[in-house]
């Protein structure tokens, strides 16, 4: 059996992985659980992708248990992971963390003469909708 403080981590990583899954997709969740599981052997490497999956269809399946049999699932693959690699245990985060949406970006150029606020207009705009802030420039 797993120790209290692993059994914490991986219950609370397996919550926040799941729920990531339902929002993000399965495709965004799979590059972060190769890595995470990426000192495993190939077989647990494997059974890790393959739960990615069957998460996701899991959770399509809109029956009311899914989620939370889908968090019991990582869990135990999470915990098994630690236990034998304890060094992965502060990689657990980057894990857990909900992956960010992707941005959408809209260019506008304006140029011309002829009435507008202000006089002529040249320049442009950039919207960036939904990302991470550009450093301020």
């Amino acid at each position: 059996m797993y120790d209290a403080e692993l059994m914490a981590v991986a219950t609370g990583a397996a919550g926040t992985l799941v729920a990531a899954i339902a929002t993000s997709g399965a495709e965004k969740m799979r590059l972060k659980v190769a890595h995470f599981f990426r000192r495993a052997t190939p077989d647990q490497q494997r059974a890790a992708a393959q739960a990615v999956d069957e998460t996701a269809a899991q959770l399509s399946s809109a029956a009311p248990e899914a989620q939370a049999l889908a968090a019991t699932t990582w869990a135990q693959l999470i915990a098994h992971h630690l236990a034998e690699h304890r060094n992965a245990m502060s990689e657990v985060d980057e894990l857990a963390v909900p992956t960010l949406p992707a941005s959408k970006v809209w260019n506008q150029r304006n140029t011309g003469t002829g009435t507008f606020i202000g006089g002529d207009v040249h320049g442009g705009m950039t919207f960036n909708c939904g990302g991470a802030p550009d450093g301020g420039r």
